[in-house]
Protein backbone atom coordinates (compact mmCIF):
# COMPACT_ATOMS: atom_id res chain seq x y z
CA UNK A 1 0.00 0.00 0.00
CA UNK A 2 1.94 3.16 -1.18
CA UNK A 3 3.14 6.40 0.64
CA UNK A 4 2.32 7.09 4.32
CA UNK A 5 -0.65 6.44 5.59
CA UNK A 6 -2.23 8.00 9.20
CA UNK A 7 -4.49 6.47 11.07
CA UNK A 8 -6.26 8.51 14.17
CA UNK A 9 -6.54 6.80 17.48
CA UNK A 10 -10.18 6.99 18.94
CA UNK A 11 -11.99 5.33 21.74
CA UNK A 12 -14.00 2.29 21.59
CA UNK A 13 -17.58 2.63 22.31
CA UNK A 14 -19.39 -0.19 23.74
CA UNK A 15 -22.35 0.88 22.51
CA UNK A 16 -23.89 -1.35 19.41
CA UNK A 17 -24.83 1.20 17.22
CA UNK A 18 -21.58 2.66 16.69
CA UNK A 19 -20.35 -0.84 15.60
CA UNK A 20 -23.65 -1.11 13.09
CA UNK A 21 -24.58 -3.97 15.18
CA UNK A 22 -21.46 -5.81 14.92
CA UNK A 23 -21.33 -7.66 18.18
CA UNK A 24 -17.97 -9.90 17.83
CA UNK A 25 -16.34 -6.15 17.94
CA UNK A 26 -17.92 -5.08 21.19
CA UNK A 27 -17.17 -8.70 22.79
CA UNK A 28 -13.85 -8.80 21.99
CA UNK A 29 -13.38 -5.48 23.26
CA UNK A 30 -15.72 -6.48 26.61
CA UNK A 31 -12.73 -10.08 26.51
CA UNK A 32 -9.68 -7.76 26.37
CA UNK A 33 -11.01 -5.51 29.01
CA UNK A 34 -11.63 -8.14 31.28
CA UNK A 35 -8.28 -9.85 30.87
CA UNK A 36 -6.78 -6.45 31.58
CA UNK A 37 -8.76 -6.41 34.49
CA UNK A 38 -7.75 -9.33 35.65
CA UNK A 39 -3.92 -9.00 35.05
CA UNK A 40 -4.05 -5.39 36.91
CA UNK A 41 -5.55 -6.85 39.91
CA UNK A 42 -2.89 -9.89 40.34
CA UNK A 43 -0.19 -7.29 39.42
CA UNK A 44 -1.29 -5.05 42.41
CA UNK A 45 -1.31 -7.67 44.44
CA UNK A 46 2.13 -9.21 43.52
CA UNK A 47 3.47 -5.86 44.19
CA UNK A 48 1.76 -5.04 47.61
CA UNK A 49 3.11 -8.42 49.05
CA UNK A 50 6.50 -7.39 47.89
CA UNK A 51 6.22 -3.78 49.70
CA UNK A 52 4.90 -5.85 52.88
CA UNK A 53 8.00 -8.72 52.39
CA UNK A 54 10.43 -5.47 52.71
CA UNK A 55 8.56 -3.77 55.50
CA UNK A 56 8.64 -7.15 57.49
CA UNK A 57 12.27 -7.08 57.66
CA UNK A 58 12.57 -4.24 59.63
CA UNK A 59 11.68 -4.03 63.36
CA UNK A 60 8.48 -2.95 64.56
CA UNK A 61 9.63 -1.29 66.75
CA UNK A 62 11.55 1.37 64.17
CA UNK A 63 8.60 3.82 64.10
CA UNK A 64 8.01 4.42 67.77
CA UNK A 65 9.61 7.37 69.66
CA UNK A 66 12.82 6.36 72.13
CA UNK A 67 12.37 6.30 76.13
CA UNK A 68 14.98 7.45 78.04
CA UNK A 69 15.62 5.17 80.68
CA UNK A 70 16.46 6.47 84.43
CA UNK A 71 19.33 4.98 86.13
CA UNK A 72 19.24 4.13 89.75
CA UNK A 73 20.93 5.33 92.99
CA UNK A 74 21.76 4.81 96.11
CA UNK A 75 22.56 7.48 99.21
CA UNK A 76 25.91 5.55 99.44
CA UNK A 77 26.83 6.05 95.64
CA UNK A 78 25.53 9.86 96.30
CA UNK A 79 27.60 10.61 99.21
CA UNK A 80 30.68 9.35 97.75
CA UNK A 81 29.93 11.09 94.59
CA UNK A 82 29.45 14.37 96.67
CA UNK A 83 33.03 13.63 98.13
CA UNK A 84 34.46 13.40 94.62
CA UNK A 85 33.15 16.26 93.33
CA UNK A 86 35.07 18.38 95.94
CA UNK A 87 38.30 18.22 94.08
CA UNK A 88 39.50 20.79 91.58
CA UNK A 89 39.25 18.93 88.43
CA UNK A 90 36.00 18.05 89.13
CA UNK A 91 34.71 21.72 89.53
CA UNK A 92 36.27 22.10 86.34
CA UNK A 93 34.37 19.35 84.49
CA UNK A 94 31.30 20.59 86.48
CA UNK A 95 31.48 23.98 84.95
CA UNK A 96 32.11 22.86 81.78
CA UNK A 97 28.84 20.93 82.15
CA UNK A 98 26.92 23.66 82.83
CA UNK A 99 28.05 25.68 80.14
CA UNK A 100 26.89 22.43 77.52
CA UNK A 101 23.54 21.85 78.99
CA UNK A 102 21.56 24.55 76.83
CA UNK A 103 23.02 23.12 74.11
CA UNK A 104 22.60 19.69 74.64
CA UNK A 105 18.68 20.58 75.32
CA UNK A 106 18.78 21.81 72.24
CA UNK A 107 20.14 18.91 70.41
CA UNK A 108 17.63 16.56 72.29
CA UNK A 109 14.72 19.06 71.18
CA UNK A 110 15.26 18.62 67.63
CA UNK A 111 15.05 14.79 68.40
CA UNK A 112 11.54 15.24 70.03
CA UNK A 113 10.20 17.90 67.51
CA UNK A 114 10.91 15.07 65.20
CA UNK A 115 8.75 12.94 67.00
CA UNK A 116 12.10 10.68 66.92
CA UNK A 117 12.71 10.70 71.16
CA UNK A 118 10.00 11.05 74.12
CA UNK A 119 9.58 14.25 75.74
CA UNK A 120 8.58 13.77 79.18
CA UNK A 121 11.19 11.26 79.64
CA UNK A 122 13.65 13.41 78.44
CA UNK A 123 12.22 16.37 80.49
CA UNK A 124 12.36 14.29 83.68
CA UNK A 125 16.34 12.97 82.50
CA UNK A 126 16.98 16.75 81.85
CA UNK A 127 16.10 17.99 85.21
CA UNK A 128 17.43 15.32 87.24
CA UNK A 129 20.53 16.52 85.50
CA UNK A 130 20.56 19.83 86.29
CA UNK A 131 19.90 19.23 90.36
CA UNK A 132 23.01 16.88 90.29
CA UNK A 133 25.13 20.00 88.89
CA UNK A 134 23.45 22.44 91.29
CA UNK A 135 24.60 20.25 94.14
CA UNK A 136 27.92 19.88 92.38
CA UNK A 137 27.27 15.73 91.66
CA UNK A 138 29.42 15.21 88.94
CA UNK A 139 29.26 11.39 88.54
CA UNK A 140 25.32 11.67 88.57
CA UNK A 141 25.16 14.35 86.22
CA UNK A 142 27.80 12.39 84.30
CA UNK A 143 25.62 9.00 84.80
CA UNK A 144 21.58 11.42 83.37
CA UNK A 145 23.82 12.78 80.14
CA UNK A 146 25.21 9.07 79.36
CA UNK A 147 21.16 7.76 79.68
CA UNK A 148 20.13 10.54 77.40
CA UNK A 149 23.43 9.37 75.02
CA UNK A 150 22.37 6.32 74.83
CA UNK A 151 19.07 7.24 73.66
CA UNK A 152 20.67 9.12 70.84
CA UNK A 153 21.59 6.08 69.87
CA UNK A 154 18.67 4.23 70.05
CA UNK A 155 17.21 7.14 67.76
CA UNK A 156 19.87 6.94 65.14
CA UNK A 157 19.90 2.97 65.15
CA UNK A 158 16.12 3.71 64.39
CA UNK A 159 16.74 6.02 61.59
CA UNK A 160 19.47 3.79 60.16
CA UNK A 161 16.48 0.93 60.34
CA UNK A 162 14.03 3.03 58.61
CA UNK A 163 16.66 4.62 55.81
CA UNK A 164 17.28 0.79 55.06
CA UNK A 165 13.34 -0.03 54.97
CA UNK A 166 12.65 3.17 52.42
CA UNK A 167 16.20 2.49 50.74
CA UNK A 168 14.81 -1.16 49.39
CA UNK A 169 11.38 0.08 48.54
CA UNK A 170 12.85 2.86 46.29
CA UNK A 171 15.43 0.03 44.83
CA UNK A 172 12.16 -2.31 44.07
CA UNK A 173 10.25 0.66 42.13
CA UNK A 174 13.87 1.18 40.42
CA UNK A 175 13.77 -2.67 39.16
CA UNK A 176 10.35 -2.24 37.77
CA UNK A 177 10.97 1.22 35.69
CA UNK A 178 13.81 -0.82 34.77
CA UNK A 179 12.59 -3.93 33.29
CA UNK A 180 10.03 -1.48 31.87
CA UNK A 181 12.27 1.32 30.37
CA UNK A 182 12.57 0.06 26.70
CA UNK A 183 8.91 -0.30 26.18
CA UNK A 184 8.04 3.28 27.20
CA UNK A 185 9.52 6.88 25.66
CA UNK A 186 12.82 8.05 26.80
CA UNK A 187 11.26 11.22 27.94
CA UNK A 188 9.16 9.38 30.78
CA UNK A 189 11.26 7.22 31.64
CA UNK A 190 13.62 10.83 32.67
CA UNK A 191 10.34 11.72 35.05
CA UNK A 192 10.35 8.83 36.71
CA UNK A 193 13.97 8.71 37.24
CA UNK A 194 13.89 12.35 38.19
CA UNK A 195 11.10 11.63 40.77
CA UNK A 196 12.76 8.74 41.97
CA UNK A 197 15.97 10.54 42.89
CA UNK A 198 14.19 13.74 44.55
CA UNK A 199 12.34 11.13 46.86
CA UNK A 200 15.96 9.50 47.76
CA UNK A 201 17.75 12.69 48.66
CA UNK A 202 15.06 13.84 51.07
CA UNK A 203 15.16 10.03 52.60
CA UNK A 204 13.88 11.08 55.95
CA UNK A 205 11.08 12.44 54.83
CA UNK A 206 9.52 9.88 52.56
CA UNK A 207 6.04 8.58 53.31
CA UNK A 208 4.14 5.24 52.17
CA UNK A 209 1.99 7.92 49.87
CA UNK A 210 5.11 8.58 47.92
CA UNK A 211 6.03 4.86 47.19
CA UNK A 212 2.68 4.08 46.36
CA UNK A 213 2.32 6.78 44.17
CA UNK A 214 5.67 6.24 42.22
CA UNK A 215 3.99 2.35 41.95
CA UNK A 216 0.66 3.73 40.93
CA UNK A 217 2.73 5.86 38.29
CA UNK A 218 4.79 2.79 36.74
CA UNK A 219 1.67 0.27 36.68
CA UNK A 220 0.19 2.70 34.39
CA UNK A 221 2.73 2.44 32.05
CA UNK A 222 3.10 -0.92 31.93
CA UNK A 223 -0.79 -1.05 31.57
CA UNK A 224 -0.36 0.93 28.54
CA UNK A 225 2.74 -0.61 27.13
CA UNK A 226 1.03 -4.31 27.44
CA UNK A 227 -2.22 -2.79 26.07
CA UNK A 228 0.18 -1.19 22.58
CA UNK A 229 2.09 -4.56 22.38
CA UNK A 230 -1.63 -6.58 22.66
CA UNK A 231 -2.73 -3.70 19.83
CA UNK A 232 0.45 -5.08 17.36
CA UNK A 233 -0.10 -8.53 18.15
CA UNK A 234 -3.03 -8.60 16.83
CA UNK A 235 -2.31 -6.37 14.49
CA UNK A 236 0.38 -8.78 12.95
CA UNK A 237 -2.24 -11.67 13.49
CA UNK A 238 -4.76 -9.31 10.59
CA UNK A 239 -1.95 -8.78 8.52
CA UNK A 240 -0.90 -13.32 8.71
CA UNK A 241 -5.36 -13.68 7.77
CA UNK A 242 -4.63 -11.98 4.50
CA UNK A 243 -1.96 -13.72 3.38
CA UNK A 244 1.31 -11.39 4.16
CA UNK A 245 4.27 -12.11 6.44
CA UNK A 246 4.22 -9.73 9.40
CA UNK A 247 6.33 -9.70 12.65
CA UNK A 248 6.86 -7.10 15.42
CA UNK A 249 10.59 -5.26 14.35
CA UNK A 250 10.94 -3.58 17.42
CA UNK A 251 9.89 -1.29 20.19
CA UNK A 252 11.24 2.12 19.08
CA UNK A 253 10.75 4.73 22.28
CA UNK A 254 7.74 3.35 22.84
CA UNK A 255 6.02 2.76 19.79
CA UNK A 256 5.95 -0.70 18.53
CA UNK A 257 6.82 -0.87 14.72
CA UNK A 258 5.59 -3.77 12.36
CA UNK A 259 7.18 -5.09 9.34
CA UNK A 260 4.70 -6.34 6.79
CA UNK A 261 6.07 -7.99 3.15
CA UNK A 262 3.65 -7.49 1.49
CA UNK A 263 4.53 -8.55 -2.20
CA UNK A 264 7.75 -9.53 -3.63
CA UNK A 265 10.22 -9.08 -0.74
CA UNK A 266 8.64 -5.36 -0.29
CA UNK A 267 8.22 -3.87 3.07
CA UNK A 268 5.66 -1.93 4.84
CA UNK A 269 6.02 -0.65 8.25
CA UNK A 270 3.61 0.44 10.54
CA UNK A 271 4.24 2.31 13.29
CA UNK A 272 1.43 1.89 16.88
CA UNK A 273 2.58 5.19 19.05
CA UNK A 274 2.64 4.54 22.83
CA UNK A 275 0.35 7.19 23.54
CA UNK A 276 -2.45 5.21 21.90
CA UNK A 277 -3.73 7.74 20.02
CA UNK A 278 -2.33 7.50 15.58
CA UNK A 279 -1.05 4.67 13.93
CA UNK A 280 1.19 5.43 11.12
CA UNK A 281 1.73 3.19 8.03
CA UNK A 282 4.67 3.69 5.35
CA UNK A 283 4.46 1.99 2.11
CA UNK A 284 6.71 2.49 -1.14
CA UNK A 285 5.32 4.85 -3.38
CA UNK A 286 5.87 3.09 -6.40
CA UNK A 287 4.94 -0.63 -5.43
CA UNK A 288 3.49 -2.98 -8.08
CA UNK A 289 -0.07 -4.04 -7.81
CA UNK A 290 -0.57 -1.51 -5.76
CA UNK A 291 -4.61 -2.05 -5.95
CA UNK A 292 -4.51 -5.19 -4.67
CA UNK A 293 -2.01 -4.58 -1.44
CA UNK A 294 -4.51 -1.61 -0.65
CA UNK A 295 -7.29 -3.67 -0.97
CA UNK A 296 -5.63 -6.14 1.24
CA UNK A 297 -4.44 -3.72 3.57
CA UNK A 298 -8.72 -2.63 4.08
CA UNK A 299 -9.06 -5.99 4.77
CA UNK A 300 -6.34 -6.22 7.37
CA UNK A 301 -7.96 -2.85 9.24
CA UNK A 302 -11.41 -4.41 8.96
CA UNK A 303 -9.94 -8.17 10.77
CA UNK A 304 -8.25 -5.65 13.15
CA UNK A 305 -11.11 -3.80 13.79
CA UNK A 306 -13.34 -6.91 14.66
CA UNK A 307 -10.75 -7.51 17.75
CA UNK A 308 -12.70 -4.67 19.22
CA UNK A 309 -10.65 -1.32 18.00
CA UNK A 310 -12.44 2.00 16.36
CA UNK A 311 -10.14 3.21 13.47
CA UNK A 312 -10.47 6.58 11.06
CA UNK A 313 -7.91 7.57 8.77
CA UNK A 314 -7.13 10.96 8.61
CA UNK A 315 -3.94 11.97 6.20
CA UNK A 316 -2.12 10.45 3.03
CA UNK A 317 1.28 11.47 2.23
CA UNK A 318 0.38 14.46 4.94
CA UNK A 319 -2.52 15.59 3.07
CA UNK A 320 -5.72 15.02 5.01
CA UNK A 321 -8.25 12.47 3.80
CA UNK A 322 -11.39 13.29 2.08
CA UNK A 323 -14.33 13.44 4.63
CA UNK A 324 -15.82 10.58 2.92
CA UNK A 325 -13.31 8.22 3.24
CA UNK A 326 -12.51 8.86 6.50
CA UNK A 327 -15.13 6.76 8.60
CA UNK A 328 -14.92 3.89 5.73
CA UNK A 329 -15.36 0.71 7.70
CA UNK A 330 -11.85 1.05 9.62
CA UNK A 331 -10.54 1.23 12.72
CA UNK A 332 -7.44 1.79 15.45
CA UNK A 333 -6.54 1.29 18.74
CA UNK A 334 -7.85 3.10 21.90
CA UNK A 335 -4.82 2.31 24.38
CA UNK A 336 -5.16 5.61 26.08
CA UNK A 337 -2.71 5.48 29.44
CA UNK A 338 -4.51 6.42 33.07
CA UNK A 339 -1.75 7.77 34.13
CA UNK A 340 -1.67 11.50 35.12
CA UNK A 341 0.86 12.59 32.51
CA UNK A 342 -1.20 13.86 29.23
CA UNK A 343 0.15 13.45 26.41
CA UNK A 344 -1.84 16.30 24.53
CA UNK A 345 -0.63 18.91 26.53
CA UNK A 346 3.58 17.98 25.82
CA UNK A 347 3.80 19.79 22.16
CA UNK A 348 7.42 19.29 21.62
CA UNK A 349 7.77 15.57 22.63
CA UNK A 350 5.07 15.11 20.65
CA UNK A 351 5.58 16.80 17.96
CA UNK A 352 8.99 15.32 17.35
CA UNK A 353 7.73 11.98 17.55
CA UNK A 354 4.91 12.38 14.95
CA UNK A 355 7.44 13.53 12.57
CA UNK A 356 10.22 10.49 13.55
CA UNK A 357 7.01 7.87 13.24
CA UNK A 358 5.71 9.82 9.43
CA UNK A 359 9.14 9.74 8.62
CA UNK A 360 10.26 5.64 8.06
Amino acid sequence: MSGQKTFNVSGISTQPSLFDGVTSAIQAYQERKRQEKEAIIKKEQDIQRKIAEIRAKISSNSHKKIVVVQPQFNNVQIDDEMKQALSHDNQIKLQSLKQQLPQIKAEYQGLIDQQLLDSSSFQETIQKTEIALQNNNLIAAQTYLQTLDDARVQVIQQLQEAQNQWREQLEFVEIRLHDLKSHIPGFINQQLQGKIQEISNNILNISDQDIENLHQQISSYELQAEQVQTAANNLVASWEQVGYVAHIAEISDGDVIINIETHEGVNTQMRIQFDGQQIDLAGPHDEEGDASCSSRTFDVIEIFKQQGYDVQWTQWNGQPVDEEWRNVDLGIISVKTTSEYDFNNTSNNTSTRRSESEGF
